[in-house]
């Protein structure tokens, strides 16, 4: 056994020797079973038609049979085949909602005496928040103790990505009848109108002008609200030819974006290996594909596999510095974004521990 999984055991059972020392409680609560949601995080917002894969761990000192996942208040899994380590057992299950609204997923953990631990849950908005919240269905089932053992770990909330609204003119002044380029890039909303159509959130407008005139884009937020920015195109002199008393056609405009790029794949470390004591570590993927918008920016996704503490990372490129202790085992996944705001799948977790000294 390296020093790596020495220090992983020590602390396991260090753990379970605070708690049983800690908190005076009965036999059958000290050794009830807890359970935890890893993904999703509580409260994300996710298009419809998305499929969500729903993972997290369990303990249980005496063995732990099956997980349920209970979705509004109705069984929709059990899952009995787990992978452990000791008595840390993970689960992982993909599941597509069927349509948008708001959801309440909540996972059990039964042992092999048939007694269950107290629920996790996570809410997840799917589509266009409804204004009518979807009451939440307890499950019926009756979980005893009624004492909870909250887990010490603290999970670092992923805070919302930054709006970004560029509307601009080349040129912006032009001699009667020469043509000019509107240009937008948009991020981070729900959607972008320019011309009476929804748009790409990236994209350009060509035309010419024999007077002045003032172009609108109308931009909605994810919460709903709606931001307009104009641009104004001046016209220095005037068209030969008499100005068309009929209104110009309406711009054709290419179809906005919808496709999400390629999943990348984590390559470095591999999974599986063992790195040298550090403050940080550099975590590479593979480049992901998108030959409409481009790719924008990589999300990664960084756990301690213990506690399933947590911390998020942004990078343009295909690698990103995270920070790690010693003598930790972590998992990590990464998922690209395209130019017109799709992102892909999330990659399998890749997992690597880190030296004691």
């Amino acid at each position: 056994m390296n020093k790596f999984m020495q220090t992983k055991v020590l602390i396991i059972y260090i753990i379970l020797a605070l708690v049983l020392i800690g908190c005076s409680m009965p036999d059958s609560i000290a050794t009830g079973d807890r359970v935890w949601i890893d993904v999703p995080v509580d409260g994300i917002h996710v298009p419809e038609g998305s499929v969500l894969p729903i993972e997290g761990h369990a303990f249980g000192s005496g063995g732990v049979s099956k997980i349920e996942i209970w979705i509004n208040g109705v069984l929709q899994f059990e899952i009995t085949e787990l992978s452990a380590v000791d008595d840390l057992y993970s689960f992982s299950q993909e599941w597509a909602p069927p349509t948008a609204g708001e959801y309440t997923i909540q996972v059990l953990a039964v042992s092999g005496d048939g007694s269950a631990s107290e629920a996790d849950s996570a809410r997840v908005q799917v589509g266009e928040v409804v204004i009518s919240p979807t009451p939440i269905i307890t499950p019926t089932l009756v979980i005893t103790p009624t004492l909870v053992i909250t887990p010490t770990g603290v999970i670092t909330p992923t805070l919302p990505p930054d709006v970004v609204i560029d509307f601009w003119a080349d040129p912006a002044t032009i001699d009667a009848g020469d043509a000019f380029t509107i240009y937008w890039h948009v991020e981070n909303v729900q959607k972008v109108i320019f011309g009476g159509t929804e748009q790409a959130f990236e994209g350009y407008y060509s035309d010419s002008l024999c007077k002045n005139n003032r172009y609108t884009l109308t931009v909605t937020h994810l919460d709903g609200s709606e931001e307009k920015r104009t641009v104004d195109i001046t016209v220095n002199g005037s068209c030969d030819s008499p100005t068309p008393t009929s209104p110009p056609p309406t711009p054709t405009i290419p179809p906005p974006d919808t496709t999400p790029p390629s999943v990348p794949a984590p390559s470095s470390p591999a999974n599986g290996a063992t790195v040298a004591c550090a403050s940080t570590q550099t975590l590479i993927w593979t480049a992901s594909t998108d030959d409409a918008s481009g790719i924008a920016r990589y999300y990664v996704k960084v756990e301690k596999v213990a506690d399933g503490q947590s911390a998020g990372y942004q990078s343009t490129g295909t690698q990103v510095n995270v920070n790690i202790d010693c003598g930790i085992y972590y998992r990590w996944m990464v998922r690209a974004q395209d130019g017109a705001g799709n992102f892909s799948n999330w990659s399998a977790f890749s997992e690597f521990g880190v030296n004691l000294n």
